[in-house]
């Protein structure tokens, strides 16, 4: 088992390395010295601790005598300056949003052979607002619970309470009734399961009732409630909505399989650019951390088709939804009902990106036997080369 040393103040990064059981000794302290770095496998420094020009000047001390190093940058700009020439050296450096339950588990997934992060969640995220993300993470959570007779649960974390099409009262139930027992960790599964509104298979959380408390909710309560879910229910299915907050940043770290939801709007890819510059890249996600859903879909001359906006987001098509009728969004939302019962087209295409999520997750549909829909095999039906 290796030892790890963390240069800097990050008391909970220790106890969340303690936490996996794979290392040996992890020790700490706030400065470098010759005996501390005896016989340390892995070297974490805090940039609040140690800055950048300390760091430099200090290379020959740890670059030899220790295998892996890291440096936590504190802030997307020295982030942005010296992950370039960090990277040359071999060095990796942690984005600044992070928490220490994530900077645990990158260590982990790069120091520990076959190491399992054990998430499944599923986040929505949009490239902005009236994407879709309500309406396609609400449909594809009915659909998934319906074709394989999981528990699924949906998890409204876009700042809102998230039952528009859902015709059932939130009454005493949600993200707001648990939320002091969530941050203070003491949150049991048999809470979590009373909290929410049960159809079937399918759960729902509503999320916070309160907008002007959405802002006291942390990526790390987020975290523990994705955890706590993910242990609670075979799925757990997140509503990210498409603002970022506490909640939007916590959903994200805490997927295991992402989707960009998008339209052919050049609104949301400029949106997307600037997430992606200002927010996604300060949390160590990438483009192809996702995959693309293209919402309210026209076939046009003069719009971008799904191929190139697979080129242009640089990411992979799971599903192609065609615009509908305004009308029927209208009574839809009036009944409080997803658009699954009201144009073929639409269920059609829930129901594949559901079977293809269910490939993804491992899951096998009811009835078939079959764990359905491989990464890339949509694209490849749509270019006609299945």
């Amino acid at each position: 088992m290796k030892n790890i040393l963390i240069i800097g103040s990050r008391g909970g990064l220790k106890a969340e390395l303690e936490k996996t059981g794979f290392f040996s000794g992890i020790k700490t302290c706030l400065s470098f010295g010759s005996k501390e770095l005896e016989k340390i496998d892995i070297l974490i420094v805090e940039s609040k601790t140690i800055s950048y020009s300390n760091y430099i000047q200090n290379f020959s001390k740890f670059l030899k005598k220790v295998k892996s190093n890291y440096y936590i940058a504190g802030d997307m700009d020295t982030y942005s300056t010296i992950n370039k020439t960090l990277s040359s050296y071999g060095i990796i450096v942690i984005p600044p949003l992070l928490t220490d339950a994530q900077i645990s588990q990158k260590i982990c997934s790069l120091a520990v052979e076959d190491f399992d992060t054990g998430k499944d969640a599923v986040c929505f995220f949009g490239s902005g607002p009236e994407a879709g993300v309500s309406m396609i993470s609400l449909s594809t959570a009915q659909v998934l619970s319906d074709i394989t007779g999981k528990s699924t649960i949906l998890l409204s974390l876009n700042g809102r309470e998230g039952t528009t099409y859902f015709d059932i009262d939130s009454g005493s139930h949600g993200l707001s009734e648990i939320k002091e027992r969530l941050v203070n960790n003491i949150l049991s599964p048999e809470e979590l399961k009373s909290s929410c509104i049960k159809s079937g298979s399918l759960y729902i959380l509503p999320g916070e009732k309160d907008i002007s408390k959405v802002r006291h909710y942390h990526p790390g309560h987020i975290e523990k409630l994705v955890d706590l879910s993910s242990k609670t229910f075979d799925v757990t299915i997140i509503n990210g909505g498409s603002d970022i907050s506490g909640m939007s940043i916590g959903a994200l770290n805490s997927s295991k399989i992402k989707y960009m939801v998008t339209t052919q709007s050049d609104k949301h890819f400029r949106n997307f650019s600037k997430l992606l510059e200002q927010i996604f890249s300060s949390l160590g996600i990438s483009p192809d951390d996702f995959f693309l859903v293209v919402n309210k879909y026209i076939d046009y001359g003069e719009l971008d088709t799904e191929i190139s906006l697979a080129k242009k987001y640089g990411m992979q098509v799971a599903s192609v939804i065609p615009l509908l009728d305004y009308t029927v969004s209208l009574e839809a939302e009036k009944k409080r009902k997803t658009l699954l019962s009201y144009d073929r087209l639409y269920s059609n295409s829930i129901k594949q990106l559901s079977v293809s999520l269910c490939g993804e997750l491992g899951i096998e549909i009811l009835g078939t036997g079959k764990k359905d829909g491989k990464r890339g095999s949509f694209l490849n039906r749509i270019l006609g080369k299945v």
